[in-house]
């Protein structure tokens, strides 16, 4: 663990275990290696080092390898509880005596300088000295202090305290890595930077906030995103800087589909209209407004979708229900089958529009209504179909039995002559294809091959020729057969019922 979080922790537990030490030295025989002896941290400094100290104070800035002291350890320490750390330190001109209390009242320091000397006394409030204890108290809070340092430093996460200034005192492991990778910061270096400068100006806090705050680093370093949660600490306030680069990453694809999509959207010519799962509005096309007359303003005050549909109703841009009782009837099965993804009908308006209306569920619980213009079909299907029907009456006024075929020799139509000469009534008139319909001739005819004939002549894909033939019924009457291919493909067979004088007059000719 870096310096900072060795000696910055806390003002509170960094003080017990100072006073721990210094119980424990009383404790023990004075050694003649200790030159300073006094009942408060005592430091000899000449210039930038540390010459000599007490006991206690050898504990508190002792170096690994037997130094009398790091002078950045003890910077540190200072920092942590005074502002005027320079002023304690420095030998240059000015007061030979120094009296300087910490920002929370309960540390004093007095700094004396004796030629290129100083003497520093650091001293805790009467009231904080633990007089009475044992040992074995010292050794469960030095334990509980080594416990708490650790979690500290393995907190992915920074966690950081300042004053009400705005001055950063204490800071784990995280906080000294961002920011010794964001600020080129040196974990022995003082004071300590603030990564985020819009907190140090916050006012009295009340409560708990949380914030959303980037941090960018120095050079080419991406900007980081951090979730800051913010908490009232005393005068002080302690922070909490969790990553959030990845919600943040997230949210801007999200937002990036959203345009995406509103683009796309745009250009359709279907009207969209989709429902969170409160039922309102949350998306919608310019086409929506287009077909449904509905403002802008409305639109984008989310209505619901009862609300939206009633406006439809006023509108009249939905089929005007019987009353109130079906009309509310209708929204809930519209909602329903939606939901199921099986809504899907057809509005007839009475302006002559049709609309097809289909709905359609989405992820969350969302509902999706699309709306198409299909009048221009709809009038095309009515002009097909009116001609249709003309077409049936045209065939229906002919003498001659007329049946059609497709091209691949399923059956389209035939007239009511071809019914009246075939005895098929309408429910049976459902005949599937040629070989249907020859079984059916075959049946009321004499025996004849010209029935395999037009088998293969309806099916065939060459080039074909008209031709006819007669054929005598089982009730005696005889018919002339013409089988004409059609563009496309298609085959005509039409059937004419001789007269007995026709008859007579073709066997005589014959």
């Amino acid at each position: 663990m870096s310096d900072i979080v060795q000696f910055g922790f806390s003002s509170g537990v960094a003080f017990l275990v100072v006073w721990g030490l210094f119980y424990l030295s009383r404790t023990k025989k004075p050694d003649q290696s200790d030159r300073i002896s006094d009942d408060r941290l005592v430091f000899l400094i000449r210039g930038d080092q540390i010459v000599d100290a007490n006991a206690v104070g050898q504990c508190l800035v002792a170096s690994p390898d037997g130094k009398p002291g790091e002078m950045n350890k003890l910077r540190l320490f200072l920092g942590t509880h005074f502002s005027d750390v320079e002023t304690l330190l420095t030998t240059q001109a000015g007061p030979d005596r120094v009296l300087s209390q910490s920002i929370d009242g309960k540390v004093q320091a007095i700094r004396s300088k004796i030629g290129d000397t100083i003497k520093l006394r650091i001293s805790f409030a009467a009231a904080s000295i633990p007089v009475d204890g044992d040992i074995h108290t010292l050794r469960a809070m030095e334990r509980e202090l080594e416990t708490l340092r650790a979690n500290i430093s393995a907190a992915p996460f920074l966690l950081w305290r300042q004053n009400p200034a705005g001055q950063v005192t204490w800071v784990n492991q995280a906080y000294v890595n961002v920011a010794g990778k964001k600020v080129g910061f040196d974990a022995g270096s003082w004071p300590l930077p603030a990564l985020f400068p819009s907190l140090r100006t916050l006012p009295t806090l009340k409560g708990s906030e949380s914030r959303r705050l980037s941090l960018t680093g120095k050079g080419d370093d991406a900007e980081s995103w951090y979730d800051c949660h913010i908490s009232p600490l005393g005068d002080d306030i302690l922070c909490t800087a969790i990553p959030a680069d990845e919600a943040v990453q997230s949210e801007e694809r999200r937002r990036e589909f959203t345009q995406t999509l509103t683009k796309t959207f745009a250009e359709l010519a279907i009207g969209l209209a989709i429902f969170d799962r409160s039922r309102r509005l949350i998306l919608f096309n310019p086409a929506l407004m287009d077909l449904t007359n509905l403002p802008t303003d409305f639109l984008a005050s989310r209505p619901s979708l009862v609300g939206f549909l009633d406006r439809l109703r006023e509108n009249r841009v939905m089929p005007e229900p019987r009353d109130y009782r079906s009309w509310r009837t209708s929204i809930s099965e519209l909602e329903a089958a939606a939901v199921d993804g099986t809504y899907s009908e057809t509005w007839s308006l009475p302006d002559g529009q049709t609309y097809h209306v289909t709905g359609r569920p989405h992820p969350d619980g969302a509902v999706a209504l699309l709306f198409e213009d299909i009048s221009a079909e709809m009038s095309l299907t009515r002009h097909f179909r009116s001609e249709l029907e003309q077409s049936q009456l045209v065939l229906d006024a002919l003498d001659d039995a007329v049946a059609v075929f497709s091209p691949n020799g399923e059956f389209s139509t035939a007239n009511q002559a071809y019914r009246d000469l075939w005895n098929i009534d309408d429910v049976a008139f459902q005949a599937g294809d040629v070989s249907d319909a020859t079984g059916l001739w075959r049946e009321h005819c004499a025996p004849s091959p010209i029935w395999g004939d037009f088998r293969e002549f309806a099916r065939a894909q060459t080039e074909r020729e008209e031709w006819s033939a007669r054929v005598a019924m089982l009730d005696g009457r005889r018919i002339f057969c013409r089988f004409r291919p059609q563009k496309g493909g298609g085959t005509i067979a039409i059937f004419r019922v001789e007269t007995a004088i026709k008859t007579a007059e073709l066997q005589q000719a014959v």
